[in-house]
């Protein structure tokens, strides 16, 4: 397999990819949904000036707009308004889609690597493709820039570490620009940066550094990134007197006091602030609803601003752990869904999600209908849907399977044949820990507050190419055994 092979397939998936993108755009155009509004108001008032710049009344608005998102998703909007006009969400989403495969490109060429075979490679670009960055892709959201740039990260390092390339501290430092960018789009980039430091502290010792150099690497690669947060905290106290990122916790960290809300504990009651608020029990179906009331409460009752509350919401926080340890701890569990192995691999559900979303309808049919459309309208293509979406599921089933458990396995054995010293640990299984470590580390620390499977649109990816090189293989042996049952030798 030559390198003009690898590169014409690479060119093919991503013209493939590109298509069916933009052949979805084209049908339902940009996909606008209830955060969107947020960023586009913000946009506006980047557009149209005036003091909020510099100046910022926490107590003005239940949600103060521009100090409850951060600023970078917002200023890509007011430019793009600029330069497109009224065309503006358009180019967004092609620009999105740009960057997303590039994404896909990274992913292949990592599992290039892992496993030499061009098709575990075409697979995994599927994966990533089709899957969440395929719906989130063609949204007004900062999911889709955000996922594409940590994606191009992770695996930028995992293939450093593969090839055996130490890091430069030009290159560390681009890199941590790239943070910097990714943290403009999501203020959690405040706190999820940890989840690359195996990947980025692996790479460089593995490739010669020692622990002076590998220090020296990680302080340029998150230089940009420390620096950007305390801009950003020095601007909004110029602002406002106070020192912070945003206020988004006023309403994503009582996610956890709901939790403990629904499970029938006094939360509420056991908070001077909140136990005289009207109208929290029962709890509202929508926690929107619910978190509305609370700021309200707060704000009217007891003068706090937007700040104050989202401050009182990190204080709930660590407090109900130590009040309601087990039951905060059921609750962590509990968000680590089953059905999250179904994201490793969705070439059909991430374009029917993309279809819902955007307001249209599925091809699938609903619980207890098939039957009924099967034998009584002879609706033989939604029969083959599911088939196809129950093998998809399977696989992705298989992929995160081997994922989860192959990696312990390759790990403890490297250890094994290097006398148990880590520092004998092979380049390969040292590369699968790290990625697996950064897998694993993003769903465990958004689900101390609030999991959603959009979240993983950055890990996932990283789910199928691992699972696939543990795959690739045995599928090979599979497929040869059962050529040579089907086609015998014959003498």
């Amino acid at each position: 397999m030559t390198a003009a092979t690898q590169t014409r397939a690479l060119w093919a998936m991503l013209v493939i990819l590109a298509a069916v993108k933009a052949g979805f755009l084209a049908v339902l155009g940009p996909v606008f949904l209830p955060d969107s509004d947020d960023y586009v108001l913000f946009a506006n008032a980047v557009l149209a000036g005036g003091d909020w710049l510099r100046s910022l009344d926490l107590h003005a608005e239940l949600f103060p707009l521009t100090a409850f998102r951060v600023i970078g998703y917002p200023a890509l909007i007011a430019l793009f308004k600029v330069l497109f006009g009224g065309a503006w969400d358009w180019f967004l989403i092609a620009l999105q889609m740009i960057l997303s495969l590039g994404a896909t490109a990274m992913i292949w060429r990592l599992t290039l690597r892992l496993t030499g075979r061009i098709w575990p490679a075409a697979v995994a670009a599927a994966a990533q493709g089709l899957g969440l960055a395929f719906v989130l892709d063609q949204c007004v959201l900062t999911d889709s820039l955000h996922a594409a740039l940590l994606t191009f990260l992770a695996a930028h390092m995992a293939l450093g570490l593969l090839d055996r390339r130490a890091p430069g501290m030009v290159e560390a430092l681009g890199l941590g620009l790239i943070l910097l960018a990714a943290f403009l789009l999501r203020e959690a980039g405040a706190v999820m940066h940890l989840a690359l430091w195996p990947l980025i502290l692996t790479w460089t010792l593995k490739t010669g550094g020692g622990l002076r150099r590998t220090g020296i690497v990680l302080v340029v690669f998150l230089l940009p990134l420390m620096l950007g947060i305390q801009a950003y905290k020095s601007w909004n106290q110029m602002r406002s007197g106070e020192r912070f990122v945003t206020t988004v916790a006023q309403t994503a960290m009582y996610h956890p006091v709901l939790d403990l809300a629904r499970r029938g504990l006094p939360v509420f009651a056991e908070d001077p602030l909140l136990s005289d608020a009207p109208g929290l029990l029962p709890l509202h179906p929508i926690p929107g609803v619910t978190f509305s009331v609370i700021n309200q409460h707060l704000k009217t009752a007891h003068g706090m601003s937007a700040l104050a509350v989202a401050r009182h919401a990190e204080t709930l926080f660590y407090d109900h752990w130590r009040r309601h340890p087990l039951d905060r701890a059921s609750i962590y569990l509990g968000r680590m869904d089953p059905r999250y192995a179904y994201l490793a691999f969705m070439p059909l559900s991430g374009p029917e999600r993309l279809s819902l979303w955007a307001g249209g309808t599925t091809p699938f049919p609903g619980p207890g209908e098939i039957r009924r459309n099967l034998f009584e309208h002879g609706r033989v293509d939604q029969a083959l849907l599911l088939a196809a979406r129950t093998l998809a599921r399977l696989i992705s089933t298989v992929l995160t399977a081997a994922f989860l458990i192959g990696v312990p396995i390759v790990v403890i054995r490297s250890l094994a044949r290097g006398a148990w010293r880590p520092s004998a640990l092979e380049t390969r299984p040292l590369t699968f820990a790290a990625l697996w470590l950064f897998a694993l580390a993003w769903p465990a620390v958004y689900a101390l507050v609030y999991l959603e499977d959009r979240y993983l649109a950055v890990m996932t990816p990283f789910v199928a190419v691992i699972g696939l090189a543990f795959v690739a293989p045995w599928a090979e042996r599979a497929v040869t055994w059962l050529r040579t049952r089907i086609s015998p030798r014959t003498g």
